[in-house]
C-alpha cells in the first residue's frame, strides 16, 4: 500500500522513490493527477541526474488545451516497495502521478486537509 496526504489546498500527495542502479534510491513527493493519462512526470534535471536517456518525443496536451512536445524516458521507481520500470514524461512542473501508473489499483482519498490518501493493488 502507498500512503499519502491531502494538503490544505486539497491536493493529494504521495511519496515515491527512484531506484538507482549505481546509487541509493532517491525519494520525492508526487501529486496525484487523475487528469493525466501517463505514468509520471519529473523535471528534466532529475532525469539527467539518473542518466536517463530519452526514448522518443511525444505530443502532450496540457490541462489548458495547449500542446507541447515532451521527451519520454524510461526509469525505475519503487512502487509499493517493488521496483517498476515505467515511462516518465519530462515536465518542468511538480512531479505528477498519472492514471497509467494507477491502473490496477484502488485510489482512496479523504478530501479534507490532512486527509489520508491510499493506493492499493486490486486483488487478482
Amino acid at each position: 500500500m502507498i500512503q499519502g496526504i491531502v494538503t490544505e489546498d486539497l491536493e493529494a500527495w504521495v511519496d515515491l522513490a527512484i531506484a538507482g542502479d549505481e546509487q541509493p534510491a532517491v525519494g520525492f513527493s508526487a501529486l496525484v493527477d487523475t487528469g493525466f493519462s501517463g505514468c509520471l512526470t519529473l523535471p528534466q534535471a532529475v532525469l539527467e541526474k539518473f542518466h536517463a536517456k530519452p526514448m522518443f518525443q511525444v505530443n502532450v496536451t496540457l490541462a489548458d488545451g495547449s500542446e507541447i512536445v515532451a521527451d519520454l524516458f524510461e526509469l525505475t521507481v519503487l512502487w509499493d516497495g517493488q521496483p517498476l520500470t515505467i515511462e516518465v514524461d519530462a515536465a518542468e512542473t511538480e512531479p505528477l502521478i498519472g492514471m497509467a501508473l494507477l491502473a490496477g489499483h484502488d485510489l482512496q482519498m479523504r478530501v479534507v486537509p490532512d486527509g489520508e490518501v491510499t493506493i492499493t493493488p486490486i486483488p487478482q
